[in-house]
């Protein structure tokens, strides 16, 4: 019963939920707000926790364990951040429904959530998109050791540079359930991290799509 509370616990860390206000900018919004141009931000790459059994029961030893064996998966295996990725085609998105372009000295990193601050960073845009991978990650199922699912969560932030606000915010998060497809650690982990790419590519076309439909009315 231990090993079963410490692994609910654990997987609670993993999905790695945060507050989030889920605002919604209206598409009559966006085009009162009559802009130009969007810039995007750039975030530095997250933490990845490699969650397997033999280091999960070490509690706070095995998730540093997690973090340092995940950081060096993705690392070997050039596994990118996913927000890159979902940002570049929520940038498509808005300027083939709305037109406006983006922005010429885009992808500026950041290290804030505060609109003043990210409006005094993009003085030459009227809208930055920011995306941030808030945690991913891949762990076995609490009832199959064997087998591994890929957890992802993204935070997205759509901030108006002349009100210097926040005009649109969301979560997505993608957490599978166990199912007879789920691989194993092995064959996550294959051919420079094959399939690993291809399940955070899953989640992060599931986050567009909820991004576009449920935040940025696309």
């Amino acid at each position: 019963m231990k090993k079963v509370v410490l692994l609910v616990g654990l997987f609670a860390m993993l999905s790695g939920c945060v507050s989030t206000k889920n605002i919604q900018i209206s598409a009559a919004d966006i085009k009162q707000l009559n802009p130009n141009n969007v810039a995007m931000t750039t975030r530095d790459k997250p933490d990845f926790a490699a969650m397997t059994a033999g280091k999960a029961m070490f509690a706070m030893l095995g998730a540093a364990a997690m973090i340092a064996a995940g950081n060096d998966l993705v690392k070997e295996n050039q596994v990118e951040d996913p927000a890159r990725y979902i940002q570049a085609e929520l940038a498509k998105a808005l300027n083939t429904s709305y037109g406006f372009e983006l922005s010429e000295g885009s992808a500026l990193k950041v290290n804030t959530d505060k609109p003043a601050k990210i409006a005094t960073l993009f003085p030459e845009s009227d809208l930055v998109l920011d995306l941030e991978t808030i945690n991913w990650s891949f762990a076995y199922f609490p009832t199959d050791w064997d087998n591994y699912r890929v957890i992802y969560s993204v935070k997205l932030r759509l901030f108006n540079t002349k009100t210097k606000s926040m005009v649109a915010e969301g979560f997505c998060a993608r957490v599978p359930e166990e199912d007879t497809t789920a691989p194993s650690y092995d064959e996550l982990v294959a051919n420079k991290a094959e399939r690993l790419k291809q399940e955070l590519k899953i989640a992060a076309d599931h986050c567009i799509g909820e991004f576009k439909s449920k935040f940025l009315s696309i």
